[in-house]
């Protein structure tokens, strides 16, 4: 009896579901939810065509599928939401350390490298699917980077001033992730090495603290 035999519907129908998750992460972060087809999905997943309607209703609810689990993955690996601070020390702290966790969240494996791809293209052609990111990633980070900006500066978070500094300091790690492949040719690498990783993590950290206070 193979292992396949040994399995019940319900861990059958589990796998498969996390082989198109897997699949479509790979092919929807190289080529976008309009640039994969049914099929090249399937193939890339090792399973029936029909198994995508059936589990995920089609191609669609597999991308949502993706992106949900993305999200979940990075807001899980920055702890968010994150608890507020009052002192600008511990602000000053606070946003080194979030945006460093950022950076590595983004960078450090082929997986975060396939989770920024993805996102970027959500945020430059959003779906259906940008409302559930929004509320699981996008909102709580950029909130939290805004209540640490405003504590620093001795101010309120909901001020348009802080939005955009927050902005802007995230988008300071994001340009890692996006302009990835001029930084290989620059450095004269394939890959981004974990020491490189970890020195634009620092690099980023001090930079948001910098622009915060600026």
């Amino acid at each position: 009896m193979t292992t396949q035999d040994r399995e019940t519907p319900n861990e059958r129908a589990t796998e498969t579901r996390e082989q198109l998750i897997r699949a479509g992460l790979v092919l929807f972060s190289r080529q976008g939810l309009e640039g994969v087809r049914t099929r090249q999905l399937a193939e890339e997943a090792g399973v029936n065509q029909s198994a995508i309607p059936y589990h995920f209703g089609g191609k669609e609810g597999v991308y949502a599928a993706v992106l949900e689990r993305t999200a979940e993955s990075i807001a899980g690996r920055l702890g968010l939401p994150r608890l507020s601070v009052t002192s600008a020390a511990a602000a000053e702290e606070a946003l080194r350390k979030l945006m460093q966790d950022f950076v590595s969240a983004l960078l450090d494996s082929d997986t975060s490298a396939a989770h920024s791809l993805l996102l970027v293209r959500e945020q430059l052609q959003p779906t259906g699917s940008f409302d559930r990111i929004y509320l699981l990633l996008f909102r709580p980070l950029h909130e939290t980077v805004t209540r640490l900006v405003a504590v620093l500066r001795g101010e309120q978070p909901e001020v348009d001033e802080n939005i955009l500094r927050a902005h802007a300091i995230l988008g300071q790690a994001i340009a890692f992730a996006v302009a990835r492949e001029a930084l290989h040719r620059r450095l004269g690498h394939t890959v981004l090495s974990r020491d490189v990783v970890t020195r634009i993590a620092g690099l980023v950290g001090t930079m948001a603290v910098a622009s915060a206070k600026a």
